[in-house]
């Protein structure tokens, strides 16, 4: 079992989670499993279950319904023209409650029947200490989740490509009734960490600083959350520091000889390297996939297979097999 980074008493957040964004195992963790509200964090959820209801170009007519909400906005009035793809680039860049309120009631019919959407998504993902009320995040009833929680729904949303593009930009464009718009991302971790990759911020009086971030440092993604915390910029940056030593280095490589018909040589040498980081580099297998055999020629420097390279069971990266040497063709004399 790989242990967590010993690092709680220079966190200043109420409750915080780092986990490896490939395999969910947890690198750090400080009250993780504690229920708390998590302010604009919410829209994590209901952007991903946009990006994944298939009507990302449904044109949304606003109603007063959708724009009678406090808080940060897009900026949407009553009778307003929109994408659904643009509501989700306004939740993730600038937070907008009325984004948020849109997505919802035009998915669900309703808040209460898009709050019963995402909590189906919840446990379908093994969300199980989170309620959801309102698709912005805006404090009503027992709207709350949990640090662990909010890691588990940050690294299911990575995987929509639709979401993880969106989140990761620091400006954009929304198209209102035909005339385009530049918004900003209020995740200034993005300019403090060349390598952060979103994900959303979140502020109420009653859940304090929350942030949900990604990193994609040497191609290993690291997930970070904390709740209810004053220095979240700093934390984030400090945990994601600590916890990227645990990670180790594996060089992978192999030289291998495949049959060859019908050339100069009988076999051609051929070689596969790659070098990844994981937690536990015993937990590496690789899966080596080539034709029996080629026929001639081959060229020196081409691919003639591919290596999967898994971590846990989960591929971690893919790099091809190379033939070293030319094989040429050889004609039998009669």
């Amino acid at each position: 079992m790989i242990p967590t980074v010993a690092y709680s008493a220079d966190c200043s957040a109420a409750s915080a989670i780092v986990i490896d964004g490939l395999t969910n195992e947890i690198l750090y963790e400080k009250n993780a499993y504690e229920e708390r509200s998590m302010a604009s964090t919410t829209k994590i959820m209901t952007s991903l279950i946009a990006c994944e209801s298939g009507k990302l170009d449904d044109i949304v007519s606003v109603t007063d319904e959708m724009v009678n909400v406090i808080g940060t906005s897009l900026g949407l009035r009553a009778g307003d023209k929109i994408s659904l793809y643009d509501l989700v680039v306004g939740m993730l860049m600038v937070s907008g409650n009325d984004a948020a309120n849109a997505v919802g009631l035009y998915l669900g019919g309703s808040t209460e029947g898009f709050a019963a959407m995402m909590n189906e998504k919840a446990r379908s993902i093994g969300m199980n200490s989170s309620l959801f009320v309102t698709p912005s995040g805006l404090d009503e009833g027992n709207h709350h989740s949990t640090a662990y929680d909010m890691a588990i729904l940050a690294s299911n949303a990575l995987q929509n490509e639709i979401f993880a593009q969106i989140c990761k930009e620091g400006r954009m464009e929304v198209t209102i009734n035909g005339e385009k718009h530049a918004v900003y991302n209020h995740n200034k971790l993005l300019s403090f960490l060349d390598d952060c990759i979103g994900i959303k911020t979140g502020f109420t009086e009653k859940a304090g600083r929350c942030l949900v971030s990604a990193v994609n440092r040497n191609g290993k993604i690291m997930i970070c959350v904390t709740l209810n915390d004053g220095d979240d910029w700093n934390d984030h940056i400090s945990l994601y520091k600590e916890c990227d030593k645990m990670y180790q280095k594996k060089e992978i490589k192999e030289n291998i000889s495949i049959d060859v018909v019908g050339g100069d040589k009988n076999t051609v040498s051929a070689s596969y390297s790659a070098e990844i980081s994981v937690l536990n580099p015993q937990l590496i297998t690789v899966e080596c996939y080539h034709f029996p055999f080629l026929y001639a020629p081959v060229e020196q420097g081409s691919e003639i297979g591919k290596v999967i390279i898994k971590y846990k069971e989960k591929e971690v990266a893919s790099v091809p097999i190379v033939a070293e040497e030319s094989v040429e063709y050889y004609a039998k004399q009669e």
